[in-house]
């Protein structure tokens, strides 16, 4: 017969595992992860002008790039944004066909009559 989870051997099992081989090894799990979090609070925090200054580079070669182009191009990016945006329209429907059965049944009425017969 089967020992229920209730019963004190099975318990005390239990615990003696929670104690030799889980233990150890969540304890040394919470120190690689203290550890870790220890080297990265000891790294400098950037600056924050350093990142303005990124920023700001990228914004001005935003904007001479914005300067170069010329009308009609301008114009033919306006046309090609004025595509409806609903992709309903574009799908088309696929259209399912349902199959034969390959099982075939005998009719009621054949059935009956060999049956009389």
């Amino acid at each position: 017969m089967a020992k229920s989870s209730r019963a004190s051997t099975i318990k005390a099992n239990n615990q003696r595992l929670k104690r030799n081989v889980f233990g150890p090894v969540e304890a040394a799990r919470l120190q690689r992860l203290s550890a870790k979090m220890r080297e990265i609070a000891a790294q400098p925090k950037p600056t924050p002008r350093g990142r303005d200054e990124a920023c700001r580079g990228d914004r001005e070669a935003t904007a001479a790039e914005q300067a170069s182009e010329t009308a009609p191009e301008a114009a033919a990016m306006e046309v090609d944004s004025a595509k409806p945006l609903s992709k309903r329209s574009e799908r088309k429907r696929i259209e399912k066909r349902k199959k034969p059965s390959k099982i075939v049944f005998q009719k009621y009425s054949d059935r009956v009559n060999k049956k009389k017969r």
